[in-house]
């Protein structure tokens, strides 16, 4: 059976394994410096076409919606199908 101290030490535990390994602030940070998908298509006014966005490295239409760690992590970015660059970034 946990005492108290042993169950302070549990919930520790297992919020800084989420801190590190499920949220992993490096992975935040390098997510945050996409730009979102009115940025891009601020910075990249040739890219837009309508309602359509392209990638403003190969102009390819197509694209690949992934999660930053896993595939239903809520931090998605938005790749180019084609070249595989990241191009911008979205919340679920």
């Amino acid at each position: 059976m946990l005492t108290g101290l042993g169950i302070v030490t549990v919930v520790l535990l297992a919020a800084l394994f989420w801190y590190y390994v499920i949220y992993n602030p490096a992975a935040q940070t390098d997510w945050e410096r996409l730009p979102t998908l009115t940025q891009y298509r601020q910075q990249h006014p040739q890219c837009v076409r309508g309602e359509q966005t392209l990638c403003c490295h190969c102009g390819s239409a197509e694209h690949l919606d992934l999660g930053v760690l896993q595939y239903t992590d809520w931090r998605r970015q938005i790749m180019c199908r084609q070249c595989k660059n990241r191009l911008w970034r979205e919340s679920d």
